[in-house]
């Protein structure tokens, strides 16, 4: 799963809280109740504008109004079902109508878990202090101050308090919507390397300096040579000191996350380098490779950039990076000159050089390597653990890799293919399944062997790829497409996986079942072929490929097709009695999902349309 900025975007500014928010303000009534839902709505917003904050509410508030409908459940069940009915019907005097039935449908979904679950007097409890204190931490977490806070010491402190309890659920529905605050935000593949050029007298000035500097070493050209921002000295020390925290620099590492990000130099792993030969079976033969850099990839909502910076022309080296664009055989890749600068994160982004053996390079290829900590203004030490455990990584794997930079004994050999062999499995475990989603399984898998329920595996891995779908087309900005579609394959593969060995598992002679499973999965499978992979993951939608109208079967015989085939056969599956009776509500769940993907690319298209007919000349 990716991992996204946790605070809002920097386009997203506390003055438009009224204007983005009219759509779910419009409520037909007049009068006192409409200006108090929209005030509700402003004073949440300003409390909750940063996407990881409202991600967890997202988790915390199902809870505890799970917790407390489940307490009211042990007094009388008929109670509990009588205060949910009460409760939506005293909403739909609150707030809009479209507001008011999605949140009588998770009232509805919360209160049917809590009958079917029937959780006793300590889980009930637990799960509504959960829910309060776990929205206090959220915020603690993440910097906000909490809406109680505003009014707590207001005379009509205890109207206010009841007024939050009652619309904090479609309150929070209406926030989670919002393009900036939606916690499927941080699920898009932001596209994560940055480009820019040093061009002030100064800056192009200490980079004259440090070049100098390098000449007058004389360095051993015949292999890379590498020296610490420590070892540099005089006038070139300075300017490297200076680059090390340049202004432009950091700023553009902030544009990037947006408000409430604080962006620190990371001294203490900062070198300048001399490219060398291109080599066998040596360290340096990683840089031609397909490599990650540092290994805490699985660090959500923090970034350590690593900010190359041409200290000297470059005519002959190429640095891609393969997972942004839409061919990892094709990568973006840059060729830096003097002053040119692109910052990528140290510990997830895979790149690797190439070199035009027929370019001329008149004189060494001089380069910096500037490291940047990017994190939630509120969480400084955690943006310092990661800066930490990043400089001690790089600092013992450059010690390695001097080690075996020029191998002469059978030990150095060893060690040259230890990491050359490690470096292969990294990119390919980068490349097919990503550190963060397997964590993420990992951890999903732990929890259900914690629980003795392998539900709670099936359910919190089968439906990720919808998410990131719905997530990534409601994106506005670059993203990452290799990444985007590791990551979406990766997880709609477990899904499939699961959903195919359960229905197998129960599986007991139904053919029309069987039939229609395979005709539907064979009618999507031909959909996505026809297609195409990457416009299947919607690369035209995305604006990475041009549209293209097929007349190919299925394309011009049945409408949308792939989704088509793929319901059909899901929805068969429920044919089998067992199945239904035990993951009926998991095929519910795929049904659900295509249909919102479904009603998504629907919506997308017509708008696109009327964008291209109001842009189309008469």
């Amino acid at each position: 799963m990716p991992t996204q900025s946790l605070g809002s975007p920097r386009t997203d500014r506390a003055v438009d809280a009224d204007s983005t928010l009219k759509p779910a303000l419009t409520v037909p009534q007049t009068g006192n109740r409409v200006l108090r839902w929209r005030q509700f709505c402003r004073d949440f917003l300003k409390c909750h504008r940063r996407p990881f904050n409202v991600a967890l509410h997202t988790i915390t508030t199902p809870i505890g109004v799970f917790g407390l409908i489940s307490m009211i459940r042990l007094l009388s069940p008929d109670f509990a079902v009588a205060m949910v009915v009460a409760y939506v019907v005293v909403l739909l005097a609150m707030v809009p109508k479209a507001v008011w039935l999605a949140s009588t449908a998770v009232m509805v979904a919360l209160l049917t878990a809590a009958l079917i679950l029937s959780p006793g007097w300590l889980a009930a409890g637990s799960c509504v202090a959960f829910g309060y204190f776990g929205q206090d931490l959220a915020h603690l977490i993440t910097g906000e101050r909490t809406l109680q806070s505003t009014y707590i010491r207001d005379q009509n402190r205890v109207a206010r308090l009841v007024e939050h309890g009652l619309l904090l659920v479609p309150t929070l529905l209406v926030i989670a919507g919002r393009q900036h605050q939606s916690p499927l935000r941080l699920l898009v593949s932001r596209k994560a390397v940055l480009h820019t050029k040093l061009t002030s007298p100064d800056q192009v000035g200490g980079l004259g300096e440090i070049r100098t500097w390098v000449r007058m070493t004389e360095p051993n050209l015949s292999r890379s040579t590498h020296w610490w921002q420590t070892d540099l000295t005089g006038e070139a020390r300075e300017a490297f000191d200076r680059l090390s925290r340049d202004a432009s620099l950091m700023a553009m590492i902030r544009r990037f996350h947006g408000t409430g990000y604080e962006v620190h130099p990371v001294l203490g792993m900062n070198e300048l380098y001399v490219t060398g030969p291109p080599k066998q079976s040596t360290s340096d033969t990683v840089f031609y490779m397909g490599h990650v850099d540092g290994p805490w990839s699985v660090f959500p909502g923090a970034r350590l950039y690593r900010c190359m910076v041409a200290a000297s022309e470059n005519a002959e080296v190429t640095t891609h990076f393969p997972m942004i664009g839409a061919d990892y055989a094709q990568p973006e890749g840059y060729r830096l000159e003097t002053g040119d600068s692109v910052a990528f994160d140290f510990n997830r982004e895979l790149h690797y050089i190439t070199r035009d053996p027929s370019a001329k390079q008149v004189e060494p290829r001089v380069n910096l390597k500037l490291h940047f900590v990017a994190h939630p203004d509120a969480m400084s030490w955690y943006g310092s653990l990661l800066a930490k455990l990043t400089t001690v990584y790089d600092l013992r794997a450059r010690g390695l890799f001097l080690q075996t930079i020029d191998p002469n004994s059978w030990v150095q050999n060893l060690k040259t293919q230890w990491i050359l062999g490690w470096t292969k499995a990294f990119e390919w475990i980068v490349r097919f399944v990503g550190w963060t989603n397997l964590a993420y399984v990992l951890l999903m898998a732990a929890i259900s062997v914690a629980l003795g329920d392998p539900r709670w595996f099936v359910a919190t891995t089968s439906f990720v790829h919808y998410a990131i779908y719905i997530a990534t087309l409601r994106e506005r900005g670059a993203v990452s497409f290799g990444e985007f579609r590791r990551n979406a394959l990766f997880f709609k593969t477990v899904a499939l996986t699961q959903l195919f060995v359960l229905y197998a598992s129960f599986f007991s002679g139904q053919l029309l079942s069987l039939g229609i499973v395979v005709g539907g999965f064979a009618l999507a499978a031909r959909a996505a072929s026809v297609l195409g992979m990457n416009r299947t993951l919607f690369s035209a939608e995305l604006g990475i490929d041009p549209p293209l109208r097929l007349r190919r079967f299925p394309y011009g015989f049945l409408p949308h097709p792939m989704i088509l085939g793929a319901m059909s056969g899901i929805a068969a599956m429920l044919l089998v009695p067992s199945f239904r009776a035990s993951f009926g509500w998991l095929c519910a769940g795929h049904l659900c999902c295509y249909a919102t993907v479904l009603a998504q690319e629907i919506l997308r298209s017509r708008q696109s349309s009327d964008s291209r007919a109001v842009l189309s000349p008469n």
